[in-house]
C-alpha cells in the first residue's frame, strides 16, 4: 500500500477488497488505507457490519460492481457509504434519488459509468445523451445528499495490443468529462479508472481515483 500510494501524488487509491477475508481489509485498514471498493452488496454489508462493530469510523466503502436496482435499498443502508462507482443506467439513477431516504450518511458521491472500450460484456451508460439526462437528474434535485463527482470507465478486455486500448479508454472518458464539464457549469468532474493492470496509464492520464486489488491482497 505504501508503494503505491508513493506513486498516487494527487490520486486517491481504493483497495478493491471483494473476495478478500475482512481480517485483511481490517489489517490493510489498521496500515492506514480507509477507502475499500466492494462489488457485491451483501459482501459489503458484512464487512461494514464488522467494521461498525469494531468501531472503525474512518473506514470509506466505495461500491464499485454492477449495481441492480432492486439492490440500491441495501446498499443505501451500508454504514460509511461514500461513494458509487457504477451508475450505469438512467433507471439506476432514478432509483436511487427515489430511495435517498434510505441513505442515513452526509453525502453519497456518485460516479456514473461510462464504457469507454464499446465492449458488450460491460455495463455503461448507453449514449452521451443519458449520461447529460442522469447528470441532469441529479443536480435538478434540491436538497439531495447525492453528489455528481465523476465519470468511470474500465480499460478494454478482450485488445490486441493492451496498452493502447486502455490508453484510448482513458482519453475518450476525459474528452467526455470535459465536455460535461462545460455543459453543466462545474468546476470539476473526478476520474475513476485504471486497476492492478494499468493503473500506472491511467495516473499518466490524470485519473483521481485508481481501484486496485490483487497488488494490495495476494
Amino acid at each position: 500500500i505504501k508503494k503505491l500510494k508513493s506513486e498516487l501524488k494527487k490520486s486517491e487509491l481504493v483497495a478493491v477488497s471483494k473476495y478478500v477475508p475482512v481480517e485483511d481489509v481490517e489489517m490493510a485498514y489498521q496500515c492506514g488505507q480507509l477507502d475499500f471498493g466492494e462489488n457485491r452488496v451483501v459482501d459489503l454489508h458484512e464487512k461494514a457490519a464488522y467494521f461498525r462493530s469494531k468501531e472503525y469510523k474512518s473506514v470509506r466503502w466505495h461500491f464499485i460492481g454492477h449495481l441492480q436496482t432492486n439492490k440500491v435499498r441495501e446498499l443505501l443502508k451500508v454504514p460509511n457509504l461514500w461513494a458509487i462507482h457504477s451508475i450505469d443506467s438512467l433507471r439506476l439513477t432514478e432509483e436511487l434519488l427515489k430511495r435517498e431516504s434510505d441513505f442515513k450518511g452526509p453525502e453519497l458521491k456518485l460516479f456514473f459509468q461510462v464504457n469507454t472500450s464499446h465492449e458488450l460484456e460491460k455495463t455503461g451508460l448507453e449514449s452521451i445523451d443519458e449520461l447529460h439526462r442522469a447528470i441532469e437528474l441529479v443536480l435538478s434535485k434540491k436538497g439531495t445528499k447525492f453528489k455528481v463527482h465523476g465519470l468511470m470507465t474500465m480499460g478494454a478486455i478482450r485488445t490486441d495490443n493492451f496498452e493502447v486500448s486502455a490508453l484510448k479508454s482513458f482519453r475518450e472518458l476525459k474528452i467526455i468529462r470535459d465536455q460535461e464539464m462545460q455543459k453543466f457549469g462545474l468546476s470539476e468532474l473526478k476520474l475513476s479508472m485504471g486497476m492492478s493492470q494499468d493503473y500506472k496509464l491511467a495516473l499518466a492520464e490524470g485519473a483521481d481515483y485508481i481501484r486496485v486489488g490483487s497488488l494490495i491482497f495476494k
